[in-house]
């Protein structure tokens, strides 16, 4: 593979990741802010478009289900674009498909715009995953990548309240005008800090190798997992917002709040799940290991938010639920980079796919039935509980199999 600048790698070891990779974690940022900006305007968004709920919660799968079919095909570019053309380009499509959103009225122009941009994360988002993985020293790997998790994460924390407030303030259309406006500000500095980098790597870029992931059992596990675990986790946080108008009278802005907790707990659990993995790896052990306790966690928490003992209890219940989530996908995607030794960029670009694949099929099955608290509860705790079984088994195979190849 083809490492970055001697001054980058020098860079990560010496503790300046932040500035090492400072533009991504701003794209990042804003993806986050992008990927969650919809959950508290369903309300809003149901009462301009007189729709119903389930429909205005068709956004969010346009957003999803364009980077889970897309996503995999643009990791083959990957050996031949390099990181700076597929984290430039997809962060103008990315800003496009807001703009589109931010100027339309009609429902079927604003589902073309979330959909756009899905296309912009589909690019961008597989490269910069890749990018990080292949340029990080291997002792600060899941650091850097907890840090990427923890920018994502911290736009659910400035981006997702600050749109709704300024929905609640100039409307919704404002919301998507503020990501695009921002997004189209980072690209001179993605331009300026990717220009000396290149991001070559070896990885076979032929149709075969998109089989690559699925070929490796340990990969294919693990992926089954991550559906498991974000239909549930996804699913379910699609549509916290509703329940929690629905249950305790919230307003648009104060649902912003909910968006903050998550964003809240993502961060630190990213960061700590980053912590962890690293003094494991180090000690001769694999993120596996994280992954059920992670969605344990997952299970209880979202079963005290979403069981409406009190406002205080759910919101407690919210913030570690989502320490959990930060947690699960710094290391899973640790995990991915690690096991897909000479084919990361196609094995990530299959885990963002998987990731959004499940947040599409937990919108949809949490959508099916008319009394959505116990829909959302009963198929989210189906979820996690399976999510919980299935990283516990893939744990123990990987583990088994390390011990019968050493």
């Amino acid at each position: 593979m083809t490492r970055p600048d001697d001054t980058v790698a020098a860079a990560s070891m010496g503790g300046s990741i932040l500035g090492a990779y400072a533009s991504l974690y701003i794209l990042l940022f804003l993806a986050g802010a992008e990927m969650y900006l919809v959950a508290p305007l369903l309300p809003a968004l149901s009462e301009d478009f007189q729709v119903a709920v389930t429909a205005a919660a068709s956004l969010v799968t346009a957003y999803v289900l364009v980077q889970a079919l897309l996503g995999p095909l643009l990791g083959l570019a990957y050996p031949h674009l390099g990181a700076r053309r597929l984290i430039i380009g997809g962060a103008l499509v990315f800003a496009l498909g807001n703009l589109i959103s931010a100027s339309t009225g009609d429902f079927g122009v604003l589902l073309a715009g979330r959909a756009c941009a899905g296309l912009g994360i589909a690019m961008a988002g597989p490269a910069i995953w890749t990018y990080i993985a292949y340029t990080a020293p291997d002792g600060v790997r899941g650091t850097a990548i907890g840090f990427g998790m923890g920018s994502f994460a911290f736009g659910q924390v400035a981006g997702v309240p600050i749109g709704a407030f300024v929905a609640a303030a100039a409307g919704w259309h404002a919301s998507f005008g503020v990501l695009a406006i921002a997004t189209a500000s980072t690209l001179p500095l993605s331009w300026k800090s990717l220009h000396d980098v290149t991001p070559r790597i070896r990885d076979s870029g032929q149709w075969r190798s998109l089989t690559f992931p699925w070929a490796s059992p340990s990969v294919r596990r693990t992926l089954f997992a991550t559906f498991l675990f974000h239909a549930a986790n996804l699913g379910a946080y699609t549509y916290l917002a509703e329940i929690m108008h629905a249950r305790y009278g919230l307003a648009t802005f104060q649902l912003g709040f909910i968006g903050m907790l998550s964003g809240v707990g993502m961060f630190l659990g990213s960061n700590i799940g980053g912590s962890i993995g690293d003094r494991l790896r180090r000690r001769g052990f694999a993120e596996s290991w994280l992954l059920p306790a992670w969605s344990l966690i997952l299970l209880a928490t979202m079963a005290v938010a979403l069981l409406g003992f009190s406002l205080w209890v759910a919101l407690a219940g919210v913030l570690l639920w989502f320490v959990a989530a930060g947690a699960f996908d710094t290391n899973q995607q640790t995990l991915i980079s690690t096991l897909a030794s000479g084919f990361t960029s196609v094995a990530l670009a299959w885990n963002l796919s998987i990731l959004y694949s499940a947040a599409a099929f937990g919108v949809w099955i949490m959508g099916v039935a008319e009394n959505r608290p116990a829909n959302v509860l009963i198929a989210g705790l189906s979820l996690a509980s399976l999510a919980t079984f299935g990283s516990m088994i893939a744990a123990w195979l990987l583990y088994a199999e390390g011990k019968r190849r050493a």
